[in-house]
């Protein structure tokens, strides 16, 4: 199954959405709604920010977390690089 493509050129709250939903899909991490868009509206946003917003929206103490934060964090990296602006 999994989440569908999304369309090139989409808006970066999109794009983080659709970061959210392969979260869910992938690993499980499928974090409340309100969570969901407070994160993908947050800029700007470093990598370490994203997993840990995602891992504290789950109920998980990110500090502990640290194979969990590690994988959320490169999945971050690999979309989006290390940081994003609102002008990304």
């Amino acid at each position: 199954m999994g989440v569908r493509p999304l369309k090139q050129g989409s808006p970066l709250e999109d794009r983080l959405s659709h970061l959210l939903d392969e979260l869910c899909v992938d690993w499980g991490f499928c974090i409340p709604p309100a969570d969901a868009r407070r994160i993908a509206s947050t800029t700007p946003l470093t990598a370490d920010q994203f997993a840990h917003a995602v891992l504290t929206a789950e109920g998980f103490v990110p500090e502990y977390e640290k194979r969990w934060f590690k994988q959320i964090r490169q999945r971050f990296v690999d979309g989006f690089g290390q940081e994003i602006r609102a002008e990304d």
